[in-house]
């Protein structure tokens, strides 16, 4: 009995190496992919993957980039997904791109002068990974600067006549540009207009004389302005003034010798005086009171006159660069009223003068008629402005 169960057991047994060994034969000809074939490589070797985008820029830091070199961002093994281009206060630097999206470039002519800008890029590979740039590069200082004079001066008080004159320092090329720049508000409606004298000096004034008591604020935006030619505003100026209440004295040098000075409209004094005699006749039209001086020695030699003088007016009120007043002449009282005596300026007794000094300001019209005299020009010795129409100061706009 013992012996048929150990036959039994052996026997068994057998068969199991048999099924065994006929499960391994069937299997090599389609092997399972867990148990891989150990010559098969391929299987063993991970997948390669795609190198980074490589983004340049053309601009280095450690230069200062001239205004006229193209600003580019490039990318190898890749694409551009976006490019800005930042500075301080001013809007973003335009560019263009490449229809493969492999450069972008700077639109020619916007770089500013002594400026720190910013590059932000992103590009990304074949299997859109991101490569980012950031950098900085400094554009040079500009070759010329553009200053301006402007009067009046910061914080005046001035008459109604008073033009707003702008001077440049360099002439502008593109007038109308700076024109834009040039923004001038009122405390009251004003209807005004620019007038280029020149490529560096334009001057504003109202239809008529400005209204009594306006408050005037002039910005001149000139920071990043290309006046052309190397020359480039590098900051702004804001200039504020008041007008004061009207005075408009009106000269009469030719029927009854006076001048009649109007406060606010109202004639407060009729003085009067003596002008210019022949050949040295006082120039005709409307000027505009320079400066307030007291104590002013008048000599032939100023003058070019031959005739020898010392005289001192004690009360002067210039209205030209070349030599015009109103002033105390009391060597001329006989011929006040009466005739013009004077190498050209308007003389008065010392108490009129005392008065109309006191009365007047820096800025007041003074409307001279003379018809023997030249005419007054209107810039190059004062403040010749209102001499001109207003349809022909408006052409004078750029705008």
């Amino acid at each position: 009995m013992r012996s048929t169960v150990r036959k039994a057991g052996v026997l068994a047994a057998m068969l199991a190496i048999v099924l065994v060994v006929g499960c391994q034969s069937q299997s090599t000809g389609n092997p399972i992919e867990a148990n891989a074939n150990p010559g098969d490589r391929s299987a063993a070797t991970p997948k390669k993957t795609a190198a980074p985008a490589k983004v340049a820029l053309s601009a280095k830091e450690s230069a200062k980039v001239a205004l006229t070199d193209p600003v580019k961002v490039s990318v190898s093994g890749g694409k551009l997904d976006e490019v800005t281009v930042t500075s301080e206060g001013v809007d973003d630097l335009q560019g263009s791109m490449n229809a493969a999206r492999t450069l972008w470039t700077a639109k020619a002519g916007a770089l500013l002068p002594g400026r720190t800008y910013k590059v932000e890029a992103i590009a990304k590979n074949s299997e859109g990974r991101p490569t980012g740039l950031h950098q900085s590069f400094t554009t040079a200082p500009p070759a010329k600067v553009l200053g301006t004079d402007v009067t009046p001066l910061n914080g005046y008080n001035v008459g109604v006549g008073m033009p707003v004159i702008v001077k440049f320092s360099e002439p502008v090329e593109n007038r109308a540009a700076a024109q834009k720049r040039l923004v001038l508000e009122t405390s009251k409606p004003v209807e005004g207009a620019w007038h280029w004298f020149s490529d560096s000096e334009v001057h504003y004034r109202p239809r008529t004389y400005w209204p009594a008591h306006t408050n005037v604020t002039l910005k001149v935006n000139t920071k990043d302005f290309d006046a052309g030619n190397g020359a480039w505003g590098i900051k702004d100026k804001v200039r504020r003034f008041s007008i004061t209440n009207s005075v408009v004295t009106k000269v009469d040098l030719d029927r009854t010798h006076t001048a009649k000075v109007y406060v606010d409209g109202k004639l407060a004094r009729t003085i009067d005086v003596t002008g210019g005699k022949k050949g040295w006749r006082t120039r005709n039209g409307t000027k505009v009171i320079l400066e307030k001086r007291e104590n002013v020695l008048f000599k032939n030699e100023a003058i070019g006159e031959k005739e020898h003088y010392r005289l001192t007016g004690r009360w002067a009120l210039r209205l030209t660069w070349s030599g015009e007043f109103l002033h105390t002449a009391t060597w001329s009282t006989a011929s006040q009223g009466h005739a013009n005596t004077s190498h050209g300026c308007v003389g008065m007794s010392t108490r009129d003068s005392d008065w109309l000094w006191h009365v007047a300001h820096v800025g007041d019209p003074v409307e001279v008629s003379s018809k023997h005299g030249s005419p007054m020009q209107t810039t190059g010795n004062g403040y010749g402005d209102w001499n001109m129409s207003w349809s022909d100061w408006k052409a004078g706009s750029a705008l």
